[in-house]
């Protein structure tokens, strides 16, 4: 028999790891910039980040986008991240 808790518990997990990575991502972008971001305005897809925000945020962040990459590295292992846009 086909237990669909168990199924979707596999999901739960997933969902809540890239809570925890975002906001990981969140905290050294904070660090370097000073500014907050809502954890809606991120997503991470096929090892990009993508920030859905202000065009002035955006270049103060891409000031720092090497420090901020080379962190997120550093700090988050299992996170494979290869640009921010």
């Amino acid at each position: 028999m086909f237990n669909i808790s168990l199924f979707l518990e596999k999901f739960s997990k997933n969902i809540q790891s890239v809570e925890i990575y975002k906001k990981q991502i969140l905290d050294i972008i904070e660090k370097y910039t000073q500014i907050k971001i809502s954890p809606k305005e991120i997503e991470i897809k096929n090892y990009i980040i993508y920030l859905k925000t202000s065009p002035a945020i955006l270049n103060k962040i891409f000031i720092y986008k090497n420090k901020i990459l080379e962190e997120i590295i550093q700090s988050i292992p299992n996170l494979k991240i290869v640009d921010i846009r």
